[in-house]
Protein backbone atom coordinates (compact mmCIF):
# COMPACT_ATOMS: atom_id res chain seq x y z
CA UNK A 1 0.00 0.00 0.00
CA UNK A 2 1.43 3.40 -0.95
CA UNK A 3 1.94 6.29 1.44
CA UNK A 4 -1.08 8.28 0.28
CA UNK A 5 -3.39 5.32 0.82
CA UNK A 6 -1.88 4.69 4.26
CA UNK A 7 -2.30 8.35 5.19
CA UNK A 8 -5.90 8.29 3.98
CA UNK A 9 -6.77 5.19 6.00
CA UNK A 10 -5.01 6.58 9.07
CA UNK A 11 -6.98 9.82 8.74
CA UNK A 12 -10.32 8.01 8.42
CA UNK A 13 -9.54 5.70 11.34
CA UNK A 14 -8.41 8.66 13.42
CA UNK A 15 -11.67 10.48 12.81
CA UNK A 16 -13.72 7.49 13.91
CA UNK A 17 -11.70 6.79 17.04
CA UNK A 18 -11.59 10.49 17.95
CA UNK A 19 -15.36 10.79 17.65
CA UNK A 20 -16.00 7.80 19.91
CA UNK A 21 -13.13 8.77 22.20
CA UNK A 22 -14.41 12.33 22.48
CA UNK A 23 -17.84 10.98 23.34
CA UNK A 24 -16.15 9.07 26.19
CA UNK A 25 -14.51 12.35 27.21
CA UNK A 26 -17.82 14.19 26.98
CA UNK A 27 -19.36 11.40 29.04
CA UNK A 28 -17.00 12.13 31.94
CA UNK A 29 -17.42 15.89 31.59
CA UNK A 30 -21.22 15.80 31.70
CA UNK A 31 -21.27 13.44 34.68
CA UNK A 32 -18.65 15.56 36.46
CA UNK A 33 -20.54 18.78 35.75
CA UNK A 34 -24.06 17.63 36.56
CA UNK A 35 -23.48 14.87 39.14
CA UNK A 36 -20.31 16.04 40.93
CA UNK A 37 -16.89 14.54 41.79
CA UNK A 38 -18.29 11.65 43.83
CA UNK A 39 -20.39 10.18 41.03
CA UNK A 40 -17.60 10.86 38.55
CA UNK A 41 -15.22 8.88 40.74
CA UNK A 42 -17.56 5.88 40.90
CA UNK A 43 -18.24 5.82 37.16
CA UNK A 44 -14.55 6.28 36.32
CA UNK A 45 -13.48 3.49 38.68
CA UNK A 46 -16.05 1.10 37.19
CA UNK A 47 -14.99 2.02 33.67
CA UNK A 48 -11.37 1.47 34.65
CA UNK A 49 -12.21 -1.99 35.99
CA UNK A 50 -13.94 -2.90 32.71
CA UNK A 51 -10.95 -1.72 30.68
CA UNK A 52 -8.48 -3.62 32.86
CA UNK A 53 -10.47 -6.82 32.43
CA UNK A 54 -10.72 -6.32 28.66
CA UNK A 55 -6.95 -6.29 28.57
CA UNK A 56 -6.84 -9.86 29.88
CA UNK A 57 -7.78 -11.15 26.41
CA UNK A 58 -10.20 -9.17 24.16
CA UNK A 59 -7.84 -6.27 23.43
CA UNK A 60 -5.04 -8.65 22.52
CA UNK A 61 -7.51 -10.65 20.43
CA UNK A 62 -8.46 -7.43 18.62
CA UNK A 63 -4.82 -6.79 17.76
CA UNK A 64 -4.41 -10.41 16.69
CA UNK A 65 -7.46 -10.04 14.43
CA UNK A 66 -6.07 -6.84 12.94
CA UNK A 67 -2.74 -8.56 12.28
CA UNK A 68 -3.75 -12.05 11.10
CA UNK A 69 -6.77 -11.01 9.03
CA UNK A 70 -4.76 -8.33 7.22
CA UNK A 71 -1.89 -10.75 6.63
CA UNK A 72 -4.20 -13.42 5.20
CA UNK A 73 -5.92 -10.94 2.89
CA UNK A 74 -2.61 -9.53 1.63
CA UNK A 75 -1.63 -13.04 0.48
CA UNK A 76 -5.03 -13.77 -1.07
CA UNK A 77 -6.23 -16.18 1.61
CA UNK A 78 -9.58 -16.13 3.41
CA UNK A 79 -9.55 -14.60 6.92
CA UNK A 80 -12.64 -16.54 8.05
CA UNK A 81 -10.79 -19.43 9.75
CA UNK A 82 -8.73 -17.13 11.95
CA UNK A 83 -11.73 -14.95 12.70
CA UNK A 84 -13.86 -17.82 13.94
CA UNK A 85 -11.15 -19.02 16.31
CA UNK A 86 -10.67 -15.52 17.69
CA UNK A 87 -14.41 -15.11 18.28
CA UNK A 88 -14.59 -18.42 20.16
CA UNK A 89 -11.79 -17.41 22.48
CA UNK A 90 -13.53 -14.07 23.09
CA UNK A 91 -16.71 -15.64 24.47
CA UNK A 92 -14.68 -17.92 26.73
CA UNK A 93 -12.79 -14.87 28.02
CA UNK A 94 -16.08 -13.12 28.82
CA UNK A 95 -16.94 -15.83 31.36
CA UNK A 96 -13.54 -15.42 33.01
CA UNK A 97 -13.76 -11.61 33.06
CA UNK A 98 -17.17 -11.65 34.74
CA UNK A 99 -15.99 -14.19 37.32
CA UNK A 100 -13.19 -11.79 38.25
CA UNK A 101 -14.92 -8.44 37.80
CA UNK A 102 -18.15 -9.00 39.72
CA UNK A 103 -16.52 -9.84 43.09
CA UNK A 104 -14.05 -6.96 42.73
CA UNK A 105 -16.82 -4.48 41.94
CA UNK A 106 -18.67 -5.51 45.09
CA UNK A 107 -15.80 -5.92 47.56
CA UNK A 108 -13.38 -3.18 46.44
CA UNK A 109 -15.51 -0.63 44.58
CA UNK A 110 -18.69 -0.67 46.65
CA UNK A 111 -21.08 -1.63 43.85
CA UNK A 112 -24.69 -2.50 44.68
CA UNK A 113 -26.85 -5.01 42.83
CA UNK A 114 -27.97 -2.59 40.10
CA UNK A 115 -24.37 -1.39 39.73
CA UNK A 116 -23.10 -4.95 39.34
CA UNK A 117 -25.53 -5.62 36.50
CA UNK A 118 -24.35 -2.45 34.72
CA UNK A 119 -20.69 -3.26 35.29
CA UNK A 120 -21.11 -6.82 33.95
CA UNK A 121 -22.84 -5.53 30.82
CA UNK A 122 -20.14 -2.90 30.34
CA UNK A 123 -17.35 -5.47 30.62
CA UNK A 124 -18.82 -7.59 27.81
CA UNK A 125 -19.86 -4.61 25.69
CA UNK A 126 -16.54 -2.74 25.86
CA UNK A 127 -14.54 -5.91 25.28
CA UNK A 128 -16.74 -6.73 22.29
CA UNK A 129 -16.16 -3.26 20.84
CA UNK A 130 -12.38 -3.58 21.13
CA UNK A 131 -12.38 -6.95 19.39
CA UNK A 132 -14.86 -5.80 16.74
CA UNK A 133 -12.73 -2.80 15.86
CA UNK A 134 -9.68 -4.99 15.40
CA UNK A 135 -11.69 -7.22 13.07
CA UNK A 136 -12.89 -4.27 10.99
CA UNK A 137 -9.36 -2.90 10.63
CA UNK A 138 -7.93 -6.33 9.79
CA UNK A 139 -10.54 -6.73 7.06
CA UNK A 140 -9.60 -3.35 5.61
CA UNK A 141 -13.00 -1.86 6.41
CA UNK A 142 -11.61 1.35 7.85
CA UNK A 143 -14.37 3.59 6.52
CA UNK A 144 -17.08 1.28 7.83
CA UNK A 145 -15.48 1.24 11.29
CA UNK A 146 -15.31 5.05 11.31
CA UNK A 147 -19.00 5.36 10.38
CA UNK A 148 -20.08 3.03 13.16
CA UNK A 149 -17.78 4.83 15.61
CA UNK A 150 -19.83 7.94 14.88
CA UNK A 151 -23.15 6.08 15.19
CA UNK A 152 -22.10 4.57 18.53
CA UNK A 153 -20.92 7.96 19.80
CA UNK A 154 -24.20 9.65 18.89
CA UNK A 155 -26.22 6.92 20.55
CA UNK A 156 -24.08 7.11 23.68
CA UNK A 157 -24.39 10.87 24.14
CA UNK A 158 -28.11 10.92 23.34
CA UNK A 159 -28.85 8.26 25.93
CA UNK A 160 -26.63 9.99 28.51
CA UNK A 161 -28.53 13.24 28.00
CA UNK A 162 -31.78 11.38 28.73
CA UNK A 163 -30.30 9.76 31.86
CA UNK A 164 -29.01 13.07 33.21
CA UNK A 165 -32.22 14.93 32.36
CA UNK A 166 -34.26 12.29 34.20
CA UNK A 167 -31.83 12.24 37.14
CA UNK A 168 -31.28 8.48 36.86
CA UNK A 169 -28.03 8.26 38.81
CA UNK A 170 -28.39 4.46 38.99
CA UNK A 171 -28.17 4.23 35.16
CA UNK A 172 -25.00 6.24 34.48
CA UNK A 173 -23.16 3.31 32.86
CA UNK A 174 -25.95 2.14 30.54
CA UNK A 175 -25.56 4.76 27.76
CA UNK A 176 -21.87 4.00 27.12
CA UNK A 177 -22.52 0.26 27.45
CA UNK A 178 -25.20 0.42 24.76
CA UNK A 179 -22.99 2.56 22.51
CA UNK A 180 -20.18 0.00 22.55
CA UNK A 181 -22.68 -2.82 22.00
CA UNK A 182 -24.04 -1.15 18.84
CA UNK A 183 -20.58 -1.19 17.25
CA UNK A 184 -19.83 -4.77 18.28
CA UNK A 185 -23.14 -6.25 17.13
CA UNK A 186 -23.00 -4.74 13.64
CA UNK A 187 -19.48 -6.14 13.18
CA UNK A 188 -20.40 -9.66 14.29
CA UNK A 189 -23.37 -9.71 11.91
CA UNK A 190 -21.28 -8.90 8.83
CA UNK A 191 -17.64 -9.76 9.48
CA UNK A 192 -17.71 -13.29 8.03
CA UNK A 193 -19.29 -12.25 4.75
CA UNK A 194 -17.62 -10.86 1.63
CA UNK A 195 -14.63 -13.23 1.47
CA UNK A 196 -16.05 -15.83 -0.90
CA UNK A 197 -13.68 -14.88 -3.73
CA UNK A 198 -10.54 -15.62 -1.68
CA UNK A 199 -8.79 -18.99 -1.52
CA UNK A 200 -10.21 -21.12 1.28
CA UNK A 201 -7.06 -22.77 2.61
CA UNK A 202 -5.89 -21.61 6.04
CA UNK A 203 -2.35 -20.26 6.38
CA UNK A 204 -2.36 -19.79 10.15
CA UNK A 205 -2.15 -22.46 12.83
CA UNK A 206 -4.43 -21.89 15.84
CA UNK A 207 -1.43 -22.00 18.18
CA UNK A 208 0.04 -18.96 16.40
CA UNK A 209 -3.08 -16.91 17.08
CA UNK A 210 -3.31 -18.06 20.69
CA UNK A 211 0.37 -17.36 21.35
CA UNK A 212 0.23 -13.88 19.90
CA UNK A 213 -2.99 -13.02 21.74
CA UNK A 214 -1.64 -14.36 25.03
CA UNK A 215 1.65 -12.48 24.90
CA UNK A 216 0.07 -9.32 23.54
CA UNK A 217 -2.65 -9.42 26.22
CA UNK A 218 -0.05 -9.72 28.94
CA UNK A 219 1.88 -6.81 27.48
CA UNK A 220 -1.25 -4.68 27.03
CA UNK A 221 -2.39 -5.37 30.58
CA UNK A 222 1.00 -4.22 31.80
CA UNK A 223 1.15 -1.10 29.62
CA UNK A 224 -2.38 0.15 28.91
CA UNK A 225 -3.60 -1.01 32.29
CA UNK A 226 -1.27 1.14 34.40
CA UNK A 227 -3.34 4.33 34.34
CA UNK A 228 -6.53 2.31 34.89
CA UNK A 229 -4.95 0.58 37.88
CA UNK A 230 -4.08 4.07 39.10
CA UNK A 231 -7.74 5.14 38.91
CA UNK A 232 -8.86 2.11 40.91
CA UNK A 233 -5.99 2.63 43.39
CA UNK A 234 -6.94 6.27 43.98
CA UNK A 235 -10.61 5.32 44.42
CA UNK A 236 -9.63 2.84 47.15
CA UNK A 237 -7.12 5.00 49.09
CA UNK A 238 -8.75 8.45 48.73
CA UNK A 239 -12.15 9.99 49.42
CA UNK A 240 -14.67 10.01 46.54
CA UNK A 241 -14.18 13.76 46.07
CA UNK A 242 -10.39 13.49 45.72
CA UNK A 243 -10.79 10.43 43.51
CA UNK A 244 -13.14 12.57 41.41
CA UNK A 245 -10.36 15.13 40.91
CA UNK A 246 -8.06 12.37 39.65
CA UNK A 247 -10.84 11.08 37.39
CA UNK A 248 -11.31 14.58 35.93
CA UNK A 249 -7.56 14.96 35.32
CA UNK A 250 -7.37 11.52 33.71
CA UNK A 251 -10.35 12.24 31.44
CA UNK A 252 -8.68 15.47 30.29
CA UNK A 253 -5.25 13.93 29.79
CA UNK A 254 -6.16 10.75 27.94
CA UNK A 255 -7.84 12.29 24.85
CA UNK A 256 -4.41 13.53 23.79
CA UNK A 257 -3.40 9.88 23.27
CA UNK A 258 -6.35 9.10 20.98
CA UNK A 259 -4.41 10.16 17.90
CA UNK A 260 -1.58 7.72 18.58
CA UNK A 261 -3.97 4.89 19.42
CA UNK A 262 -5.97 5.42 16.23
CA UNK A 263 -2.91 5.60 14.01
CA UNK A 264 -1.27 2.64 15.77
CA UNK A 265 -4.27 0.40 15.09
CA UNK A 266 -3.92 1.22 11.41
CA UNK A 267 -0.15 0.68 11.55
CA UNK A 268 -0.45 -2.92 12.80
CA UNK A 269 -1.96 -4.25 9.55
CA UNK A 270 0.33 -1.94 7.52
CA UNK A 271 3.44 -3.29 9.26
CA UNK A 272 2.10 -6.80 8.62
CA UNK A 273 1.61 -6.08 4.93
CA UNK A 274 5.06 -4.48 4.63
CA UNK A 275 6.63 -7.53 6.25
CA UNK A 276 4.76 -9.81 3.85
CA UNK A 277 5.60 -7.87 0.68
CA UNK A 278 8.79 -5.87 1.42
CA UNK A 279 10.61 -7.20 4.51
CA UNK A 280 13.85 -5.36 3.72
CA UNK A 281 12.25 -1.92 3.62
CA UNK A 282 9.99 -2.30 6.65
CA UNK A 283 12.49 -1.14 9.29
CA UNK A 284 13.30 2.07 7.38
CA UNK A 285 9.59 2.87 7.02
CA UNK A 286 9.05 2.19 10.72
CA UNK A 287 11.82 4.60 11.77
CA UNK A 288 10.21 7.38 9.72
CA UNK A 289 6.80 6.67 11.26
CA UNK A 290 8.25 6.64 14.80
CA UNK A 291 10.11 9.93 14.31
CA UNK A 292 7.06 11.62 12.83
CA UNK A 293 4.78 10.43 15.62
CA UNK A 294 7.25 11.54 18.31
CA UNK A 295 7.56 15.06 16.89
CA UNK A 296 3.83 15.51 16.37
CA UNK A 297 2.83 14.16 19.76
CA UNK A 298 5.46 16.26 21.57
CA UNK A 299 3.87 19.41 20.17
CA UNK A 300 0.34 18.28 21.04
CA UNK A 301 1.10 17.13 24.59
CA UNK A 302 3.28 20.16 25.36
CA UNK A 303 0.55 22.60 24.32
CA UNK A 304 -2.10 20.76 26.34
CA UNK A 305 0.11 20.65 29.46
CA UNK A 306 0.75 24.40 29.35
CA UNK A 307 -2.97 25.08 29.09
CA UNK A 308 -4.05 22.56 31.75
CA UNK A 309 -5.21 25.07 34.43
CA UNK A 310 -7.41 26.86 31.93
CA UNK A 311 -8.69 23.60 30.46
CA UNK A 312 -9.72 22.22 33.86
CA UNK A 313 -11.53 25.41 34.81
CA UNK A 314 -13.40 25.73 31.52
CA UNK A 315 -14.36 22.08 31.17
CA UNK A 316 -15.13 20.98 34.74
CA UNK A 317 -15.44 24.22 36.71
CA UNK A 318 -13.80 25.71 39.78
CA UNK A 319 -14.68 22.76 42.04
CA UNK A 320 -12.05 20.73 40.14
CA UNK A 321 -9.18 23.27 40.42
CA UNK A 322 -6.88 20.74 42.08
CA UNK A 323 -7.00 18.53 38.99
CA UNK A 324 -4.71 20.73 36.84
CA UNK A 325 -1.48 19.64 38.55
CA UNK A 326 -2.50 16.00 38.29
CA UNK A 327 -3.37 16.48 34.63
CA UNK A 328 0.05 17.92 33.77
CA UNK A 329 1.80 15.01 35.46
CA UNK A 330 -0.39 12.44 33.72
CA UNK A 331 0.28 14.03 30.33
CA UNK A 332 4.00 13.32 30.68
CA UNK A 333 3.26 9.66 31.31
CA UNK A 334 0.70 9.37 28.51
CA UNK A 335 3.16 10.94 26.06
CA UNK A 336 5.68 8.22 26.93
CA UNK A 337 2.91 5.62 26.63
CA UNK A 338 1.95 6.91 23.16
CA UNK A 339 5.51 6.65 21.83
CA UNK A 340 5.85 3.19 23.31
CA UNK A 341 2.60 2.19 21.63
CA UNK A 342 4.05 2.76 18.16
CA UNK A 343 7.20 0.81 18.98
CA UNK A 344 5.15 -2.01 20.49
CA UNK A 345 3.05 -2.27 17.32
CA UNK A 346 6.22 -2.77 15.30
CA UNK A 347 7.60 -5.33 17.75
CA UNK A 348 4.28 -7.19 17.66
CA UNK A 349 4.47 -7.66 13.88
CA UNK A 350 8.23 -8.28 13.64
CA UNK A 351 8.61 -11.38 15.80
CA UNK A 352 9.42 -9.57 19.06
CA UNK A 353 6.18 -9.44 21.01
CA UNK A 354 7.90 -11.15 23.96
CA UNK A 355 10.40 -8.28 24.25
CA UNK A 356 7.56 -5.73 24.29
CA UNK A 357 5.77 -7.74 26.97
CA UNK A 358 8.84 -7.92 29.21
CA UNK A 359 9.32 -4.15 29.16
CA UNK A 360 5.61 -3.54 29.71
CA UNK A 361 5.60 -5.79 32.77
CA UNK A 362 8.69 -4.04 34.06
CA UNK A 363 7.06 -0.65 33.60
CA UNK A 364 3.87 -1.80 35.35
CA UNK A 365 5.80 -3.17 38.31
CA UNK A 366 7.88 0.00 38.63
CA UNK A 367 4.79 2.20 38.28
CA UNK A 368 2.70 0.36 40.87
CA UNK A 369 5.67 0.14 43.23
CA UNK A 370 6.22 3.88 42.90
CA UNK A 371 2.57 4.58 43.79
CA UNK A 372 2.80 2.51 46.96
CA UNK A 373 6.14 3.95 48.06
CA UNK A 374 5.22 7.58 47.34
CA UNK A 375 1.71 7.52 48.88
CA UNK A 376 2.89 8.10 52.50
CA UNK A 377 4.89 11.13 51.34
CA UNK A 378 2.18 12.85 49.28
CA UNK A 379 -1.51 12.32 48.57
CA UNK A 380 -2.73 9.22 46.78
CA UNK A 381 -3.57 11.26 43.69
CA UNK A 382 -0.04 12.67 43.35
CA UNK A 383 1.51 9.28 44.09
CA UNK A 384 -0.62 7.67 41.39
CA UNK A 385 0.33 10.38 38.88
CA UNK A 386 4.05 9.92 39.58
CA UNK A 387 3.68 6.15 39.31
CA UNK A 388 1.97 6.42 35.93
CA UNK A 389 4.69 8.70 34.55
CA UNK A 390 7.60 6.63 35.85
CA UNK A 391 6.09 3.33 34.74
CA UNK A 392 5.24 4.42 31.19
CA UNK A 393 8.65 6.05 30.76
CA UNK A 394 10.44 2.83 31.70
CA UNK A 395 8.33 0.85 29.22
CA UNK A 396 8.74 3.37 26.39
CA UNK A 397 12.50 3.54 26.69
CA UNK A 398 12.77 -0.23 26.60
CA UNK A 399 10.50 -0.92 23.61
CA UNK A 400 11.89 1.96 21.52
CA UNK A 401 15.48 0.83 22.00
CA UNK A 402 14.66 -2.80 21.12
CA UNK A 403 12.57 -1.79 18.11
CA UNK A 404 15.49 0.16 16.64
CA UNK A 405 17.91 -2.75 16.88
CA UNK A 406 18.57 -4.57 13.56
CA UNK A 407 16.81 -7.89 13.24
CA UNK A 408 16.48 -10.63 10.65
CA UNK A 409 12.98 -10.59 9.22
CA UNK A 410 10.92 -13.79 9.79
CA UNK A 411 10.60 -16.20 6.88
CA UNK A 412 7.06 -16.93 5.71
CA UNK A 413 6.21 -20.57 5.19
CA UNK A 414 3.72 -21.88 2.70
CA UNK A 415 1.13 -23.12 5.18
CA UNK A 416 1.72 -21.38 8.50
CA UNK A 417 2.69 -18.02 9.87
CA UNK A 418 3.84 -17.51 13.46
CA UNK A 419 4.72 -13.93 14.44
CA UNK A 420 6.26 -15.06 17.70
CA UNK A 421 8.39 -17.94 16.54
Amino acid sequence: MNRSALASQAAVSTVGVLVLGLSRFGYSVLIGRFMGPGDLAHVSAWLALALILSLLWPTGAGNAASHFLAHARSLGHTPVHSMRLILRTFWISCVVMLAIGIPISILALGAGLADVVMIAALIVSYSGYILARGIEVGLGRIERAAIWDVVAALATMTLLAVVLWAGLSWALLWPITIGYAIFGIQTWLRAQHGHEGLRQESIVEPTSILKLTSWNSLGLLASNGLIQFAMVYVFIVESPVKAGLFAAAMSLATPASMLSQAVTQVLIPRFSEWLATDPAGTRRRYVLVLAGMAAGLAAVFGAVALASPLIVNVVFGSQYDGASTIMSMLLAGIFAFSIGLVATAYLLTSNRVVSATVFSITGLAVGLGTMIVVTPLWTGTIAASIGVTVGYTVTALGVVVVSLLPQRMPTLRATTYDPIG
